[in-house]
């Protein structure tokens, strides 16, 4: 009886919530100097497509450019400044096809090329994707969703409907992450 409840008794004790406790990085700044070079991963870029890329007609392989709607900051520094170009490449491509079957889009941005040397490793990350959605009306559900609950039978129709291809439309403003930190050059 005294086994059973020694073995509850760490059972418990593992399984009980513990606090999380920060874990610092490597890389956290640690005076105002190194504040005003970090670009700390995480930071979000918004960004516009100087073409639309589409999986409607982009194949892989076909290069695209963008380039950066907003000053980012590092520290009170501008890091990477509103303007900065950078390019990319189409990694997959499919088209939407009938039966409700969307389209896939995925692409790669290169490294953006700072002035100072800085290479800035970029994405589109999960907190980009948030900021994204935050910043639009996502609480109506989609048309064709709530036709296929309201009438019996549509799905017959929903056989024959088109799916949609996925766009990042020429100078349409989304988020990108970085997605490693980039320590700028100490001369600004």
């Amino acid at each position: 009886m005294i086994n059973r409840l020694a073995a509850f008794a760490v059972l418990l004790a593992l399984a009980a919530p513990i606090a999380a406790s920060a874990i610092p990085s490597a890389t956290t700044p640690v005076d105002a100097q190194d504040r005003n070079r970090l670009i700390p991963a995480g930071t979000l870029l918004r960004i516009e497509m100087l073409q639309t890329v589409s999986s409607a007609f982009n194949k892989p392989g076909d290069a695209y450019a963008f380039q950066v709607v907003d000053n980012v900051m590092a520290g009170d520094r501008i890091a990477i400044p509103a303007g900065t170009k950078g390019s990319g490449k189409v990694l997959e491509a499919h088209k939407a096809r009938m039966g409700g079957e969307d389209g896939r889009l995925r692409v790669k941005f290169d490294p953006i090329q700072l002035a100072d040397g800085t290479q800035v490793e970029v994405a589109i990350t999960q907190a980009s994707l948030v900021a994204d959605q935050n910043e639009k009306n996502y609480l109506a559900g989609d048309l064709d969703e709530i036709a296929s609950l309201a009438i019996p039978g549509f799905f017959l129709v929903d056989l024959l409907r088109k799916g949609s291809d996925v766009t990042l439309g020429a100078h349409m403003p989304f988020h990108i992450g970085v997605t490693e930190d980039a320590f700028l050059s100490a001369n600004p």
